[in-house]
């Protein structure tokens, strides 16, 4: 059986080809996928990557996916076909690899580790925002950070605490927003001031307007004062620096990307220690604690059906798998604000 796929070929090149559907292995899935969606390391990988991250081509490129069981591996019993799930696209030491796994395609396979029921008061567009940044958010509290987690007991833990997470719009920094609260922090965010709302709407006690020149005023007056954590969902120079004023001495920042080498300074000088995410290469080479932790992915389907985490807002691109240069472009030219792009794969022609 075949299938269309969008196969990355070699650097620089990738089209839509037939391609076989994948069978799964034991303790994964096959899922025809109604959605997937877009990451900014999906065209850094197209756009920069010449076998540092990609040792084997034609792979399957795409980090986020959901959509329906079809078959089960076996010894599955978590799922049943018929099920409608959402799934981190990352390939496994097990020997899974990208090109089985990858969300740009219309069947993939999926580690029922990191996979998770979408409740019913959710569609795939949206559930298929979750995995990839919703990992991220959650490696930075519960992995980087070391707090104590939600679903085994830390619930409300930090209760009368204050966190900072800058770039509270984006969809790594909606679901720091998010978790953050949900273990009992009082969030102070930045945002450009159209998406005040809806980072407030997330549970933020405050935003404030990311391109203000007293912004670091604003956030030390929110929180009375220097706080112990920031996550820096944006990481470029001007919020990395923003982080390091409104942090407390030896407090931690969380960065997405490298460290600018004038906030290291600035933050080697007042003892913070500066915690790295692992970045594209945590997709496409090794999983990470969070990745492994299948109770975080357990809790996903009650915390939406609670209310107390919201999926990302979407915007659909036309076109099924055609759609990936569009969503490139748009995402190269930082034209992406406050919402998921998302691709149909079935709807490919």
């Amino acid at each position: 059986m075949s299938q269309l796929a969008l196969l990355y070929e070699s650097h620089g090149q990738q089209s839509v080809e037939s391609n076989p559907i994948p069978e799964p292995r034991e303790g994964y899935v096959q899922v025809r996928i109604e959605a997937a969606a877009f990451n900014p390391v999906d065209y850094k990988i197209f756009d920069r990557d010449s076998g540092l991250l990609i040792q084997t081509y034609p792979i399957v490129l795409g980090a986020d996916a959901a959509g329906v069981v079809t078959r089960l591996g076996p010894g599955v019993t978590k799922f049943k076909v018929g099920d409608r799930v959402a799934f981190l696209c990352a390939p496994a030491p097990d020997g899974v690899g990208a090109g089985e796994i990858g969300g740009f395609q219309q069947y993939a396979v999926a580690d029922v580790k990191i996979t998770f029921k979408i409740p019913a008061n959710a569609d795939f567009d949206a559930a298929s925002s979750f995995p990839g940044a919703g990992m991220t958010a959650g490696r930075a509290l519960y992995a980087q950070l070391g707090l104590k987690t939600p679903w085994a007991g830390g619930e409300g833990a930090y209760k009368g605490e204050k966190m900072v997470v800058l770039g509270g719009s984006s969809s790594v920094g909606s679901y720091t927003v998010q978790l953050a609260v949900l273990s009992g922090f009082e969030v102070i965010s930045t945002a450009s001031p159209a998406h005040f709302a809806y980072v407030k709407s997330l549970g933020a006690s405050t935003v404030i307007d990311r391109s203000a020149p007293d912004a670091a005023a604003q956030i030390l007056a929110a929180a009375g004062g220097p706080v112990k954590y920031v996550v820096d969902s944006i990481s470029l120079a001007p919020t990395q620096i923003l982080a390091v004023d409104v942090l407390q001495s030896q407090g931690k920042l969380v960065l997405e990307l490298g460290a600018d080498p004038s906030a290291k300074a600035a933050a080697d000088a007042r003892s913070i220690a500066i915690l790295l995410q692992m970045g594209a290469g945590a997709y496409y080479k090794k999983c990470s604690i969070i990745h492994c932790r299948e109770d975080f992915w357990d809790s996903i389907q009650g915390w939406v059906e609670r209310g107390v985490l919201k999926f990302n807002r979407t915007r659909i691109l036309p076109g099924g798998l055609r759609a990936w240069e569009e969503g490139f472009d748009l995402h190269r030219q930082g034209k992406v604000s406050g919402v998921k792009l998302v691709m149909h794969p079935q709807e490919t022609e």
